[in-house]
């Protein structure tokens, strides 16, 4: 750290260091000075901020099928999930779609065995994965293969026989065998599984996760053994929005971001965060099998995807909410070197990378629903047409573009987007102080028509007024009326998180205790959205929140102070001034009506 500080001073003001004002993070106007732009420090796409954890010579390659991705190399062409449209697409060399499949809307990734040409594609909304044969100018469903609830991330062992799977609802990894489909075991995720790699020998699963601030690794063997590994994070800051792993050499390397949801100046602060310092930046961690680490800083706002091309020893990083690609060169050694090398289409919403056997280096565009091709020398992009048509109407289309837009408009210098908190459009996990307040981030997806008014005061009395609300906090210049209306739109799109898979019968009983006298639940959340839309005082007037997707909504009350729905009903509760008759109930009562909870 000594030397890094050093390296600093010599290339920039020591206002820029006590600031924090480095990697490109764009800083907030709430109360502090620009004095580091006078000095002339220029933001960077990539910085070192630990020793790293690389070898002196570059690491041996892994296939590239052993991590999940959106899109995949075949030959020079390129095979593609598109979540928009549902389709799944094959490209020829040119970049000319020559085949497409459906697979389901919001189709989610894929993995791709080059010697079998099959495709294996997580079908999220249909709760299956496809097996697709790839043909050189056609595919064809070989066969689907039933998972647990909204499957995402699929990734295939080294020597092919294995394909595991992460499913989001149900949090859990399942491993198939590839020859027959057969289930060989499933282990249990933390909440907000999404991406997954294999180690290059296969001994080590990684997934990602949005909200937990670790990835969940499996060790492999005789007997397998689960363990959380924490992302790297420091005093008060939060690891979230973990989309994608990748490993290169032995080492599981993670981009993400670190929030910092509680302001230096509590009572004076207006805007998340505090104002002056951005309350989010992004990072990519390098996390060894034995517990080491690297951290570096990086200016991809919502990365979303990595890949390295092992032969070149590069690393990509591309981002929904930047337009831009990020390469790190040496990348499995003890000096990786980092650049913005690439400029994407404008409102690209990059969340996918391919590394062609050549060195091409394919994005996915997914708002664009295009794949940008960038050749190994050079900085040049030959930007695709579009491959697929949208299923979103223009206007949903502009409205999904602002809500993954890190612009001036949306927040102080472009540093956030509203997906840096509503994570897939749901949420964080974490409570951000404004003012005096600890107030949690909402779940968006299913739970805004019909549930006015908003804010956890409930003083915005439409969604408009809540939108404009948000972005005066984010420190950004503000939207017009008319791209107000696209953003609400979508916001209003935005599909319910999945419920997981609970008994039927124990949701039946717990809907009997939800409803009755004695609990008093339906006293203040009752009708379609489970809420009376009216205000309460609970240490503070707050609105009555929508009981949609609490499963994916951890933790509860206006201030999170509720980790699970099970403190929410014996203890927190009680604090709040609910139901006393909750706090008495036996334990399968209690299993019951929690059952009846997640799956609303």
């Amino acid at each position: 750290m000594t030397k890094l500080i050093t390296k600093l001073v010599r290339s920039t003001s020591i206002v820029a260091i006590a600031t924090g004002a480095i990697a490109g993070v764009a800083w907030g106007n709430g109360g502090g000075s620009d004095d580091w732009e006078e000095d002339g420090f220029t933001p960077e796409p990539f910085l070192l901020t630990t020793t790293s954890i690389g070898g002196a010579t570059a690491a041996r390659g892994a296939p590239p099928y052993l991590a999940a991705s959106r899109i995949v190399a075949v030959g020079e062409g390129a095979l593609a999930s598109d979540a928009d449209s549902g389709y799944l697409i094959l490209t020829d060399a040119t970049g000319k779609n020559v085949a497409q499949l459906v697979i389901g809307a919001d189709a989610a990734l894929l993995a791709f065995d080059p010697a079998a040409r099959r495709a294996y594609v997580a079908d999220r909304r249909n709760d299956r994965v496809v097996v697709v044969d790839v043909g050189d100018a056609k595919l064809a469903i070989e066969a689907s293969w039933k998972t647990p609830a909204e499957p995402y991330g699929v990734a295939l062992s080294p020597d092919r026989a294995t394909l595991y799977v992460t499913t989001i609802a149900d949090r859990t990894l399942v491993a198939f065998e590839t020859a027959t489909g057969h289930e060989r075991w499933r282990a249990a995720l933390s909440p907000e599984p999404r991406g997954i790699a294999v180690s290059p020998d296969g001994s080590r699963v990684v997934v990602a996760s949005l909200t937990s601030g670790a990835v969940d690794e499996i060790v492999l063997g005789e007997r397998k053994r689960s363990r959380r590994v924490a992302l790297p994070a420091f005093s008060r800051k939060h690891g979230r929005g973990a989309f994608s792993v990748a490993f290169i050499g032995e080492h599981a390397v993670v981009p993400y971001h670190l929030s910092v949801p509680v302001a230096e100046q509590i009572e004076t602060a207006d805007h998340y965060g505090g104002g002056f310092r951005p309350p989010i930046t992004q990072h990519i961690a390098w996390l060894g099998g034995d517990g080491r680490s690297a951290v570096a800083q990086t200016n991809v706002v919502e990365p979303r995807a990595i890949a390295w091309d092992a032969d070149r020893d590069v690393m990509y990083v591309v981002g929904m909410a930047s337009d831009h690609v990020v390469t790190v060169k040496r990348a499995s050694q003890t000096d990786p070197s980092g650049s913005t090398t690439a400029e994407l289409a404008p409102g690209c919403g990059a969340d996918g990378l391919a590394i062609t056997p050549k060195g091409n280096v394919l994005v996915w565009c997914s708002f664009k629903r295009s794949i940008a091709r960038i050749p190994p020398k050079g900085s040049k992009v030959e930007r695709g047409t579009e491959l697929v048509a949208s299923a979103l109407s223009a206007e949903l289309q502009a409205g999904r573009s602002l809500f993954h837009a890190g612009t001036f408009h949306s927040s102080t210098r472009g540093a956030m987007s509203c997906g840096s908190c509503h994570l897939d459009g749901r949420a964080d996990g974490l409570s951000w102080q404004i003012q005096k307040s600890a107030l949690q981030t909402p779940v968006l997806g299913g739970r805004l028509v019909g549930t006015a008014p908003y804010k956890w005061d409930g003083k915005a009395a439409d969604l408009p007024t809540s939108v404009r609300a948000t972005i005066r906090r984010l420190g950004g210049e503000g939207l017009s009326k008319r791209d107000v209306t696209f953003l609400v739109g979508f916001l209003e799109s935005i599909p319910a998180p999945r419920a997981p898979t609970r008994d039927a019968s124990a949701i039946a009983r717990g809907k009997t205790l939800f409803e009755s006298s004695e609990l008093g639940c339906a006293t203040c959340h009752d009708g379609p959205a489970l809420t009376d839309r009216e205000t309460h005082d609970l240490a503070g007037t707050f609105d009555t929140p929508g009981l949609g997707s609490l499963a994916a909504s951890a933790p509860y009350f206006h201030d999170g102070s509720a980790p699970t729905l099970e403190t929410v009903l014996l203890d927190r509760g009680r604090v709040h001034g609910m139901s006393p008759a909750a706090t008495r109930l036996r334990a399968r009562d209690l299993a019951d009506l929690v059952s009846f909870l997640e799956t609303r």
